[in-house]
């Protein structure tokens, strides 16, 4: 279960804003890399503890397995189908907004 758990978040987490947002800060203050890498990290494990004890304590107290992998593969589902359409996550560069 661990290695499991490891390596889906270890991909999952590749390329994502938050590693980006740690290399910018690495790349800014080269002098502090080992307080980035150790706060970075640190953030990861307080963040993936709260999913945790949430979904203990509040999801899977009321929901059966059965009923928590088909509505988080329905809203994978969901989610694929709105960034392939372009619904969601799309960045128009001509936006004068921004």
């Amino acid at each position: 279960m661990f290695l499991s758990t490891f390596g889906l978040i270890f991909l999952s987490e590749m390329g994502d804003k938050t590693q980006i947002t740690t290399v910018l800060l690495a790349g800014a203050k080269p002098m502090y890399v080992l307080w980035v890498a150790l706060g970075s990290a640190m953030a990861l494990i307080c963040t993936s503890f709260l999913e945790v004890i949430i979904g203990y304590h509040l999801i899977a107290r009321y929901a059966k397995p059965s009923t928590i992998k088909l509505l988080s593969g329905v809203a994978f589902l969901v989610v694929g189908l709105l960034l392939i359409t372009g619904v969601i996550g799309s960045i128009d560069i001509n936006d004068e907004r921004g």
